[in-house]
């Protein structure tokens, strides 16, 4: 075929005759799974029980793949002329289906998709390098087994949009977007980096840094490079609360990934820690003056004691010995928020971070127990427990940069001295709580060469969005080619309810798959919104904290105070610049959250609270 005589119409319709194939062997091959699963479950003899179940765990997964696989068998078709002069067609998806010639992302073959058309090579496991020439690539995007997108190339004919059809930015679900289709060449290079060591995957909001994160996970723990060093038993993933807790713990099946443990850095801490009777606080920085100055000098506290002085007044009742280390920088009045604290059993960041300390000071190693058996003389087996050192393979930290130093140093004393492997997604220009890490250094990490990466082209905001960001004062870079986008629009209002009744009187007119935010850095102020919208699934109303790592198709910015850039208190230079770094960082992420368009309704224009000198 030439470039004068391609027939787009030919190469669709041979495309769709060869996805209704592959979907029609995948449903018979997951019949044929399902028939050896129910015939083992049936069968009484030849395996021992343990055989039996990890033969019938491998069923489910190979279930669960066929069952993703089947609305898009693939997304890339490359068609290579081998070195030995085979023409051979090469499908690559999110799961493998050999005997259609289908190969996971993750194989090494995999990477022909970032291949220019030519000649082409890459490297098996072992090291040996397969060559040959890339006659003609076709990229696809496959929804419930429709190609909606569709581009073809060849040694004949330059790049072709065969097929496209009109594509929305709507979400359609409160979730992050999936990259394993759209995935870069530097994308892919960074899923297949180094395993031994740490990771640092950092970049601007709606960089895709979160989801990236999660492919390497995948990578690690499927691919045959590295999955010997990883097991999803022994990975643990911390987030920052439980909305996105559940989100990623959805994720992860869709990936192929079961059992890894998805926590947060306060659950996780209370087990460690064997604490049932109290509930774990995250207060928000940046709103309220009283709660700031009070995590300022729990701050303080733990970085102003050595372990032996915080030790030297341990006592039974945990509140007891927290408050014995926070009496020499409390005020009174601090020390009344406190006594309220251990009177709701409530426990905060800082609080854990110190009782973990002296909790590792005193026994070394932080333990879990493990389950054994052991067999008596008259054979009876009985099952007991053990203490035994807590490690993992892989410890997942995400929103890195909200954690102190002193909680990511205990966390590396976990992981396995064999992989050493730490993953950190983050970005410290998104810093929302106090006494958060300015450097990496301050938690003992040194990112090597070839150890991080700074991912720079925003996925998420449009031109318009960046633009007005960039009009604040922020450093963002606004990449070429971005979508123009609707302009953001930072209007006044004389009230509360002039803000409500024109959001519901715009959200009125959008459809239910519009995902909309209504943020604000109070959660006192969304009180009324949180009442008219309750019914209205597709409305999320949400401090700017609760949706750090979340996205909408649009955000409405309301409650930001005239004076919200304006220090009232009597506190230290060094405290200052901090509360007012983390409340213009609490607006970046505000603004970050949106996908198409933006609105800011306020007594004072935004734009004026942060161009006018303070």
């Amino acid at each position: 075929m030439t470039q004068n005589n391609f027939d787009k119409s030919i190469v669709l319709e041979e495309a769709k005759d060869h996805i209704a194939a592959i979907q029609n062997a995948i449903e018979q091959e997951s019949k044929s799974v399902e028939l050896s699963a129910e015939k083992l479950k049936r069968s009484s003899g030849g395996y021992d029980d343990a055989t039996r179940d990890k033969i019938l765990a491998h069923f489910a997964v190979r279930e669960d793949q066929l069952h993703q696989l089947a609305p898009s068998p693939y997304f890339v078709r490359c068609d290579v002329l081998t070195e030995n002069g085979e023409a051979k067609p090469y499908y690559f998806a999110k799961f493998p289906f050999m005997e259609q010639s289908i190969f996971s992302w993750m194989s090494p073959a995999a990477r022909l998709r970032f291949s220019d058309i030519g000649q082409t090579s890459y490297q098996l496991q072992d090291g040996t390098v397969r060559t040959g020439e890339l006659k003609r690539k076709d990229q696809f995007m496959i929804v419930s087994g429709k190609i909606v997108f569709m581009t073809s190339e060849s040694d004949v004919y330059g790049r072709t949009l065969v097929y496209q059809e009109k594509l929305s930015q709507k979400k359609g679900g409160f979730m992050l977007p999936e990259i394993v289709e759209r995935m870069e060449r530097a994308q892919d290079d960074v899923i297949r980096a180094l395993a031994q060591g740490s990771f640092l995957i950092a970049g601007p909001a709606g960089s895709g840094k979160t989801t990236l994160a999660f492919h390497r996970i995948a990578y690690l723990l499927q691919s045959p490079d590295t999955a010997s060093k990883f097991s999803s038993k022994n990975v643990i993933v911390f987030v920052q609360d439980e909305g996105t807790k559940a989100y990623f713990s959805k994720l992860l099946p869709d990936l192929g990934i079961h059992d890894v443990f998805v926590t947060t850095f306060g659950e996780w801490a209370m087990e460690r820690l064997s604490i049932k009777d109290a509930s774990f606080v995250r207060r928000p920085n940046g709103v309220d003056d009283a709660i700031d100055a009070y995590e300022h000098r729990k701050c303080i506290a733990l970085r102003s004691h050595v372990l032996l002085e915080k030790s030297a007044g341990k006592s039974k009742d945990l509140f007891k010995t927290l408050e014995h280390i926070y009496s020499s920088v409390f005020l009174e009045q601090d020390l009344a928020r406190f006594k309220q604290q251990a009177r709701d059993r409530e426990l905060d960041r800082f609080d854990l971070t110190l009782l973990l300390q002296l909790e590792r000071e005193a026994k070394g190693l932080f333990e879990k127990l493990e389950e054994y058996l052991i067999q008596k003389k008259n054979f009876v087996v009985t099952r007991k427990t053990r203490s035994v050192p807590l490690i993992y393979s892989l410890i997942v930290v995400d929103e890195a940069q909200n954690y102190l130093p002193e909680q990511v140093t205990l966390l590396r004393t976990c992981v396995s001295n064999d992989t050493q492997a730490m993953l950190y997604v983050g970005d410290l220009g998104q810093q929302v709580l106090l006494g958060t890490m300015r450097k990496w250094s301050h938690a003992g990490e040194d990112f090597a060469s070839g150890q991080k990466v700074q991912l720079e082209k925003v996925y998420r905001n449009t031109k318009a969005i960046l633009s007005y960001i960039a009009s604040l004062g922020f450093e963002v870079s606004v990449p070429e080619g971005l979508r123009e986008g609707i302009s953001v629009t930072d209007e006044v209002c004389s009230s509360t309810q002039e803000e409500l009744e024109r959001i519901r009187e715009v959200i009125e007119t959008k459809d239910t798959q519009t995902q909309v935010g209504i943020l604000s850095p109070s959660a006192d102020y969304l009180d009324v919104f949180r009442e008219v919208f309750r019914e209205r699934t597709n409305v999320h109303v949400l401090t700017i904290h609760e949706s750090q790592g979340v996205e909408f198709d649009e955000v409405y910015l309301v409650g930001v105070p005239s004076d919200y850039l304006v220090e009232t208190q009597a506190i230290s230079d060094e405290f200052a610049e901090e509360r007012l770094r983390i409340k213009r960082d609490l607006i970046y992420v505000a603004l970050t959250r949106a996908m198409e368009h933006v609105s800011i309704l306020g007594r004072k224009r935004l734009f004026e609270i942060f161009t006018s000198k303070h």
